[in-house]
């Protein structure tokens, strides 16, 4: 008897002692993450340009891995159910705290432990510069003499960019013929091809496009102009009172030590501040916007609430 209570003792000492050692050592292999979005979308491209810099920081390759499907609820799932010890994280954006108030999923942000918020961005609509539409008033206009004509992109049925849509087409008194895409990439391709009229995206998505004059911006939903683009106004400049965007951070499975969460989020807010990273954020008209894990949460909670609101006030 006596010998088996030194055991079980013995087991139990080993166990806390080994917390805390493999916390320390973290990491000892590459770190996932998990895009729950098609490549070339804005996500894809943000983090695979932070991954890029924050590698050397972190003492391991961070990897990315892309789970599209359901609007980000196969990456979502995916990223929940890993092991919490640090190795998988995945992308959480806006529409994390969107999607849980539209379909029935298995995780809200609850699930998760926040490690860092990357980028807060408008979100934009983009047209051919072909497109028969020249100014947002005849865009406008036209939905609204022609409901449901407008074909507009965007990447997964009741993700962000598709919720933003909803809400511009009750701030502006129109309706749009809405058409989901596996992602930010996938939607503005299509736009090139001449399948849609229009996409909803945010900067990283489609700006070299407008850059090469190939594509432009006909709604920019933020709350001041791109400095890329000075003489293009936003929608509130020409009359619809409508500001909308997407943030961008990293999270992981709930449980994960606190001490590795500490070393994530160190070695990707260096990444964040690597003058290769901001150069990258800048060509892509990326909007930086860095929150720790505590400040993340209370976004997360704060944009549950605040989303749940608005999916019952679009469905009416």
């Amino acid at each position: 008897m006596l010998r088996k209570v030194i055991v079980g003792l013995l087991v139990s000492l080993v166990f806390l002692i080994g917390v805390p050692l493999q916390a320390a050592e973290f990491p000892t292999k590459e770190v996932q993450v998990i895009i729950p979005w098609a490549p070339g979308g804005a996500t894809d491209l943000i983090f695979r340009a932070l991954a890029a810099t924050t590698g050397k920081y972190l003492g391991k390759a961070v990897v990315i891995i892309n789970r599209p499907g359901a609007g980000g609820a196969v990456g979502y799932t995916e990223g929940m159910r890993a092991a919490p010890d640090g190795y998988t994280l995945t992308s959480a954006v806006t529409p994390l705290t969107i999607l849980p108030h539209q379909v029935t999923t298995a995780f809200t942000y609850k699930n998760f432990d926040a490690v860092i918020n990357v980028v807060s961005d408008p979100s934009m609509f983009l047209v051919r510069s072909d497109s028969q539409w020249k100014t947002l008033k005849e865009f406008v206009d036209y939905a609204k003499k022609n409901p449901g004509m407008i074909t507009v992109g965007n990447s997964g049925a009741g993700g962000g960019v598709h919720l933003v849509a909803l809400a511009f087409e009750k701030a502006a008194g129109v309706k749009f013929n809405h058409i989901p895409f596996s992602g930010g990439g996938p939607s503005v391709t299509a736009l090139l091809g001449g399948h849609i009229h229009a996409v909803s995206v945010s900067p990283p998505e489609g700006i070299e496009h407008v850059k090469s004059g190939r594509l432009k911006i006909m709604a920019l939903f933020a709350e001041k102009r791109f400095e890329l683009f000075p003489d293009v106004p936003t929608v509130r400049e020409q009359g619809i009172n409508f500001v909308m965007g997407m943030w961008r951070g990293l999270i992981a499975p709930k449980g994960t030590p606190p001490d590795v969460i500490k070393k994530l989020h160190d070695a990707f807010k260096q990444g964040m501040d690597d003058p290769v990273f901001r150069k990258n954020a800048r060509d892509m008209s990326v909007n930086l916007h860095y929150l720790g894990p505590e400040a993340f949460e209370k976004l997360m909670a704060h944009d549950h609430e605040f989303f749940g609101q608005l999916v019952k006030e679009i469905k009416k």
